[in-house]
């Protein structure tokens, strides 16, 4: 066997005997991401006491060890067991490592991507790609020291308000979003926003115009937001032809990004809707800080596709054909993807659409079957309710509770959990 697969052999065996409280969060590391005044962009790791690694809390891949780089070549970047690891090559303990990063737009599984840019030089940045243990991650940390820095002339935007040159944070759950960036956020009633200069002749002006109407049908089902989000859209462009859009909402943010070919974005104004829709309704779903399955991401994905059908029927009647031809279409999805698999095979086999067209299949069945208004909006609620007070958010417990409740048949029920893939 090499002696260099030997080394992380033997380093993988230490990393999993080595679970201490230290690990568990008690030794956290203070994370700082900079961009330079050339705009270069690094983050460093720094720890209070001598480590032996610094782990990432979350390796939807390794595209880390390529588009990261270690600045000191007495360091080793791996991929062990589904992390990536950073390490000294001759095993000696360290209190300071620093990368330089690639900061474009990278699409990530199920993950949202480290760098958001604007066409006109300014960053979104999601904080929790850059979240890493000291030594090892066991999954319970949720505290997280973060800091950044930029160029005095730079704005750097970090949960609704504006900072030069520095700022630090004690960050949680998924993380958040913060902008660096010459741009000041616009103050809306309904929401404040970052919307690139590019996208203002079209898309944005057509999200500024949507996202209020949408809001204000989502306020009637779940009560109004208790605060205001903070918008942020953008654009860039790609080397390979490549065109795509990617959405997200976080605790009082929603953010979308467009790369590639602006004129691509165009040519359907009614899946650009239905994009918009659907990561309103995200913002509305009010769930707890409890950590999701990947499996279990149908059930806030399928129920964001079913407001954003309701939200479309409500505010433009005229797409309804389209709505129907949407909902049937996911359908027919859902049953070729599941025939002879399960949602839970799909998603290891990384069919993420499944889980769109599933939720949407599967609420859409509920939200019918229900003998009343609003069953999905009223099954949400009470889901939600039920979580708070420490049920577990997964899909056992919102198939019940729609058999229960919500006038779901026994075998309608079974026919779901069939098709999610569990007992």
């Amino acid at each position: 066997m090499p002696l260099r697969l030997l080394k992380v052999l033997a380093f993988s065996i230490f990393l999993l005997s080595t679970l201490s409280i230290t690990a568990q969060g008690q030794n956290i590391l203070y994370t700082e991401i900079e961009k330079s005044s050339h705009d270069e962009w690094t983050v460093s790791y720094q720890s209070s006491k001598p480590i032996q690694a610094v782990m990432f809390a979350n390796s939807p891949d390794s595209s880390r060890l390529q588009r990261w780089r270690l600045l000191s070549t007495e360091f080793s970047f791996n991929y062990i067991n589904g992390k990536e690891v950073i390490s000294r090559k001759d095993g000696t303990a360290f209190t300071f490592i620093k990368l330089k990063l690639t900061p474009n737009y990278v699409h990530l599984p199920k993950n949202y991507a480290p760098f958001s840019p604007f066409s006109n030089d300014g960053m979104l940045v999601h904080s929790g790609r850059f979240f890493a243990c000291a030594n090892i991650c066991s999954g319970l940390e949720n505290t997280w020291a973060m800091a950044v820095k930029a160029p005095r002339q730079d704005n750097i935007v970090v949960g609704g308000k504006v900072y030069l040159s520095e700022t630090s944070w004690w960050d949680k759950n998924e993380g958040q979003k913060f902008y660096i960036g010459k741009q000041r956020f616009e103050v809306n009633i309904d929401y404040n926003a970052i919307v690139d200069p590019l996208l203002l002749g079209h898309i944005g002006k057509q999200l500024q115009e949507a996202l209020p109407s949408m809001m204000a049908v989502l306020d009637k089902s779940y009560g109004a937001l208790q605060h205001k989000p903070m918008l942020f859209a953008s654009v860039s462009t790609t080397n390979d032809g490549s065109f795509g859009r990617q959405g997200g909402t976080l605790p009082n943010q929603i953010f979308m990004h467009w790369y590639g070919d602006v004129k691509h974005q165009k040519r359907d104004e009614f899946e650009t809707l239905w994009f918009f829709a659907h990561e309103a309704a995200h913002m509305y779903q009010n769930l707890p800080g409890k950590a999701i399955t990947p499996l279990d991401n149908w059930l806030h994905e399928g129920h964001a596709e079913m407001m954003a059908k309701k939200i479309i029927i409500s505010l433009l009647p005229q797409y309804s054909d389209l709505v129907a031809g949407k909902v049937s279409k996911a359908e027919a999805n859902c049953e070729v993807a599941t025939q002879n698999s399960s949602l839970s095979e799909q998603v290891k086999a990384g069919n993420y659409q499944s889980l769109y067209d599933c939720g949407l299949y599967i609420f859409n069945m509920i939200d019918f079957n229900y003998q009343g208004d609003n069953g999905a909006e009223a099954l949400w609620m009470e889901f939600i309710k039920q979580a708070s007070n420490g049920h577990k958010i997964d899909s056992h417990e919102l198939i019940s509770l729609a058999q229960r409740n919500y006038h779901l048949a026994h075998t309608q029920a079974d026919d779901f959990r069939k098709i999610v893939g569990i007992n």
